[in-house]
């Protein structure tokens, strides 16, 4: 788990946007890997200019660590945590997503990053409710997921589907940002928006067609309701509305 310098652009430009800040948690300990070259380079510089006018890239990293604490620190966050099922890598917080949270746990955070952790979790539903338990209310949770073209990465790959079908229509959060972001650094303005299904009814549609040689991010940040509603089931919605239909 690393931030090279798409990611890097995307998390600015979701936090300032957004006006996020507090009690801050990273799912696994990122670490750092900044500009590359080209337009993802180009990508990071624009949004330093458009949000952190006052830092240069030099002030997001600490020189004697190779993780990303300082990053989130100077994104404005008064505490950064990070958690891991081990202590491998140092995170302040140990923890096995996959199983119940203890009660500190619980309404902890004001912002989550899941930067590449979830998927490897078998368990995604318990580690994604587990999120949503972390969360306050007016939480925010930033995802950064593989999508397409990670064979093996992980146990999954994940779609704009488990954003508006589990997230949205699930658990009631607002969708503040989706994108399907290509990973290489040539490609970093070569995204694509997608239609809402709970919206339109049929699957998402996407507005442009995606580089075929590059691995994609869903790139997603989602807004948890101040008041908690009952979970509802969790279903793809054009299947649910063929089953609607059919019922009547």
């Amino acid at each position: 788990m690393a931030l090279p310098d798409t990611l890097c652009a995307r998390l600015i430009e979701t936090v300032k946007t957004e006006n996020l800040g507090g009690q801050f948690l990273m799912l696994g300990r990122q670490r750092w890997i900044g500009s590359r070259r080209g337009a993802s380079a180009e990508l990071f510089a624009e949004m330093m200019t458009a949000h952190l006018p006052q830092l240069s890239e030099a002030d997001l990293q600490d020189p004697s660590s190779i993780y990303c604490e300082t990053f989130f620190r100077q994104l404005g966050f008064t505490s950064v945590d990070s958690m891991d099922i081990s202590d491998f890598e140092g995170a302040s917080i140990i923890h096995d997503l996959s199983q119940p949270l203890p009660d500190t746990l619980r309404e902890r955070f004001d912002v989550i990053y899941d930067g590449g952790t979830c998927e490897h979790i078998f368990d995604l539903p318990t580690a994604y409710r587990n999120l949503d338990t972390m969360l306050r209310p007016g939480g925010t949770l930033i995802g950064h997921s593989p999508c397409n073209g990670w064979i093996n990465h992980g146990f999954y790959q994940l779609t704009p589907e488990m954003v508006y079908g589990f997230w949205e229509a699930g658990l009631g959060y607002e969708v503040l940002d989706l994108k399907l972001q290509p990973m290489l650094p040539n490609f970093a303005n070569a995204y694509a928006t997608t239609t809402n299904p709970n919206e339109t009814g049929v699957r998402p549609r996407l507005s442009r067609k995606l580089p075929q040689n590059s691995p994609i991010m869903l790139v997603y940040a989602v807004r948890k309701p101040a008041s908690a509603s009952p979970e509802t089931g969790v279903y793809q919605t054009d299947y649910k509305l063929k089953w609607d239909a059919a019922a009547e």
